[in-house]
């Protein structure tokens, strides 16, 4: 199938196919044969591509749904996780000490 439902007009040829997951088997356990289905190089490229996608997609939704954190992400600069506050005149200062970390002094 393509991506948008209609039929490959490929014929399959010996070498020219491989087997698929219907549903990714990264977001199931079924490796049952009416999970399986044979495609065309191109169309298996283009699901596996569509696929990887909805996988991390998950993944985020299901570790933000548990309260993993992402190790990777750094906060917004000025945001409330941020160690810096930007203030309205202009100037920085860390939040944790109050220390005034622009050229000019109060």
């Amino acid at each position: 199938m393509l991506v948008n439902g209609s039929r490959c007009p490929c014929a399959l040829q010996t070498g020219w196919f491989q087997y698929d997951h219907i549903v990714p088997a990264a977001l199931s356990d079924d490796a049952s044969l009416e999970n399986c289905q044979v495609l065309c190089r191109p169309c298996h490229a283009a699901k596996t591509v569509m696929d990887v996608g909805v996988i991390a997609r998950v993944r985020r939704m299901r570790d933000r749904h548990l309260g993993i954190a992402d190790r990777n992400r750094r906060p917004l600069p000025g945001s409330k996780a941020s160690p810096f506050k930007r203030l309205i005149g202009g100037g920085v200062i860390r939040r944790d000490t109050g220390e005034r970390l622009d050229k000019r002094s109060s």
